[in-house]
């Protein structure tokens, strides 16, 4: 009889341990990860389908390995591999209709995509939100895909790349004193340090005369153009970044810098008035950061070596 009860034990036992190894191996396939939003996203498992919105995160997403069903709107030549990938809106613009059509296990997006989280959600979509504000936010974008699929190695490889580009040229102090115009005309917004091209100006070694502008509440990072502000600090050189139409917001920017206020301006003068690759600087570029930095300090040291003249 003992040995029954035994035996009957020790197989309850043996059930209960494999009942409880089943859930914890089911349990353990879930990933969950928080987004740079703040918000917690939980998968059954690696994301397989994937629709992005922004040119940025889709270079992110190409340096990792991971192949897309959705890409973001775009009238510039993507590569050949891409070409065939349907185009599913921006993050300001989505196309839900299509999104959902895509039936995507995940929808990467960045911060300007925040309005639009509720609608997402509503329409059953799971929605990871990345940062591109400075060149932290996309080291930790970066860092955030590669956990999200299994991809961690190869970011750790892309983020430290960044790491050495920056610290190349934290040893570059250009004294090149700058300001980085972004719009058009009279209406241009003048980027912060605490903006994206503000944060990859200073990591290039310029000095960005804006540093003590005041912020505007609903352009973080950026201020509004002041001419009497510009001619106090007279840049050595001046920044353009269009983002719509180049050709005219660059007539726009000709006739400000030929009125009497803007065309006395060292920059102006020494016609240091410079237009910046809106795929590298109008937004996050992603991995391609390093482009953006090598960019930048490219335009600074010519700067200085004809200001030195």
């Amino acid at each position: 009889m003992r040995k029954i009860f035994s035996y009957v034990l020790s197989l309850c036992l043996l059930v209960g341990l494999f009942t409880f190894t089943g859930e914890l191996t089911e349990a353990s396939t879930k990933l969950t990860i928080k987004d740079l939003a703040g918000r917690t996203v939980t998968f059954d498992r690696t994301p397989q389908r994937v629709v992005v919105l922004s040119p940025g995160d889709l270079h992110t997403l190409q340096a990792l390995g991971v192949q897309v069903v959705g890409r973001p709107t775009s009238a510039t030549p993507v590569d050949a591999s891409l070409q065939s990938v349907p185009q599913v809106g921006n993050i300001h613009q989505p196309n839900f209709e299509k999104i959902v059509s895509l039936q995507p296990d995940v929808v990467i997006a960045g911060t300007s995509f925040l309005g639009h989280i509720q609608k997402a959600e509503s329409l059953g979509l799971k929605v990871v939100i990345t940062s591109g504000s400075s060149v932290r936010d996309i080291q930790s974008s970066i860092t955030l895909l590669g956990k999200l699929f299994n991809k961690e190695q190869k970011a750790k490889v892309l983020v430290r790349k960044i790491d050495n580009k920056v610290k190349k040229y934290s040893k570059t102090k250009t004294k090149v004193r700058a300001v980085i115009l972004f719009g058009s005309g009279a209406s241009s917004l003048v980027a912060l340090p605490t903006s994206f091209s503000g944060d990859v100006l200073a990591k290039a070694g310029g000095e960005n005369i804006a540093a003590s502008f005041s912020q505007l509440k609903d352009y973080p990072g950026y201020a509004n153009l002041s001419t009497e502000r510009m001619i106090a600090s007279n840049p050595d050189v001046i920044f353009i970044i269009t983002h719509a139409n180049h050709a005219e917001t660059k007539k726009a920017m000709i006739k400000l810098m030929s009125t009497s206020s803007w065309r006395n301006l060292k920059a102006v003068k020494n016609k240091h008035v410079i237009f910046l690759p809106s795929e590298l600087f109008a937004a996050s570029p992603g991995v391609k950061i390093t482009d953006a930095l090598d960019h930048m300090n490219k335009e600074l040291l010519k700067v200085r070596a004809k200001t030195k003249k």
